[in-house]
C-alpha cells in the first residue's frame, strides 16, 4: 500500500476498521423499525416503560454510530493523528452511552416492580421516577463532561480504554463496576419477582397463563442479556491479566461490545409479540391492530 495513501497502512487494523463499520451499520435499519414501531402506536407511545425502552434503544443506536466512527478512525488514521481530541470525545461518548443503559435499566426494572406489586399506573410518571431520571441524567452528564474535558478515554489500536495517565481515570473505571453489577442483579431479580407474582395470580385465575408464558420469555431475555453484559464487563476490566493483548484479542472485545446492540434488538423483537407484529404491520400494511404484549425489555 502506498505510503501516501489515506488508508491505514496496517492491513490488520484496516480490516478491523472495516469490520467495525459494517457491524455497526447493519444494525441501524433494525432500530429504525423498532423505534418506529414503538412510536407509531398510541398504547405503546403512552406507556412509561415503553418510553424507557425507547430511550434505551436511542442509547443503543447512538453507541452504534460511535462504533461506526471508530471503524472510520481505524480505516483513516489521519483522524487519530490530526483530531485526537475529537476521537477521544467519540470514545467517551460511546462509553457514557453504555453506562447510561445501566441507569435507565435500573429505573425500568423499578418501574416494572412498581406496576406489578404497588399498582403504579403504567402511563403516569410518579415523582420518584422523575427524580431518579434527573439524578441519573445528571450523573451521566457529569461522567461525559468530565471525560470529554480531561480526555480520559482513548483509542489504542483497535480498542477503546481509559487513559490511566489522566487524573481520576482509574476512579471512573472503578465506578463502572460499582454501577454495572448491582443494576444487572436488580434487573434480573426484578423479573424473577414478577414471574413469581404472575404465577401466584395464575393459581387464582387460570386466564393469566399467557402472561406467565410471556414473563418466562422475558426472563429468558433477561438471563441472556445480563449474562452477556456481566461477562463482557468482567473480561473488559481483567483483559490485561487474563489474555495476551494482541490486536485480535482487543478487536474481539470491541466486537462483543458492538454486537450487544444486535443481541438486544434481536431479543426485543423475538420476545415481544406486540413490537414484532407492529414491525410486520409496517411491511404488510395490515389494518388489523397488533396484539400488545407485556413489557419485554431488561436492558439496552
Amino acid at each position: 500500500m502506498s505510503q501516501n495513501s489515506v488508508l491505514n497502512p496496517d492491513r490488520e487494523l484496516l480490516v478491523i476498521g472495516i469490520i467495525y463499520t459494517v457491524l455497526s451499520a447493519i444494525v441501524f435499519p433494525v432500530y429504525v423499525l423498532i423505534i418506529h414501531a414503538l412510536h407509531s402506536r398510541h398504547d405503546l407511545r403512552e406507556n412509561i416503560s415503553y418510553k424507557l425502552i425507547n430511550l434505551l434503544n436511542y442509547c443503543d443506536v447512538s453507541q452504534a454510530f460511535c462504533h461506526l466512527l471508530t471503524g472510520i478512525f481505524l480505516i483513516f488514521p489521519v483522524f487519530i493523528s490530526k483530531v485526537d481530541f475529537f476521537v477521544r470525545i467519540v470514545g467517551c461518548t460511546a462509553n457514557t452511552l453504555w453506562l447510561a443503559t445501566f441507569a435507565i435499566m435500573t429505573i425500568l426494572s423499578s418501574t416494572r416492580i412498581g406496576i406489578a406489586f404497588f399498582k403504579i399506573k403504567h402511563n403516569k410518571w410518579s415523582p420518584w421516577m422523575i427524580i431518579s431520571l434527573v439524578i441519573g441524567a445528571v450523573y451521566i452528564f457529569l461522567v461525559w463532561a468530565i471525560g470529554c474535558i480531561t480526555q480520559n478515554f482513548m483509542l489504542t489500536g483497535p480498542n477503546w480504554s481509559y487513559d490511566m495517565t489522566v487524573k481520576f481515570a482509574e476512579t471512573f473505571a472503578n465506578l463502572e463496576l460499582v454501577l454495572c453489577f448491582p443494576t444487572l442483579m436488580l434487573s434480573f431479580c426484578s423479573y424473577i419477582l414478577i414471574i413469581y407474582s404472575v404465577y401466584k395470580k395464575r393459581r387464582v385465575s387460570p386466564t393469566l397463563s399467557s402472561s406467565l408464558r410471556i414473563e418466562i420469555g422475558i426472563l429468558i431475555q433477561a438471563t441472556i442479556l445480563t449474562t452477556y453484559m456481566a461477562i463482557l464487563i468482567t473480561f473488559w476490566h481483567n483483559a490485561e491479566s487474563w489474555f495476551k493483548m494482541t490486536n485480535f484479542t482487543l478487536a474481539s472485545f470491541n466486537c462483543a461490545w458492538i454486537l450487544f446492540s444486535h443481541l438486544n434488538s434481536f431479543l426485543l423483537i423475538a420476545t415481544n409479540q406486540g413490537v414484532r407484529n407492529q414491525i410486520l404491520k409496517s411491511f404488510c400494511k395490515s389494518e388489523r391492530s397488533s396484539i400488545l404484549a407485556p413489557l419485554p425489555h431488561v436492558s439496552s
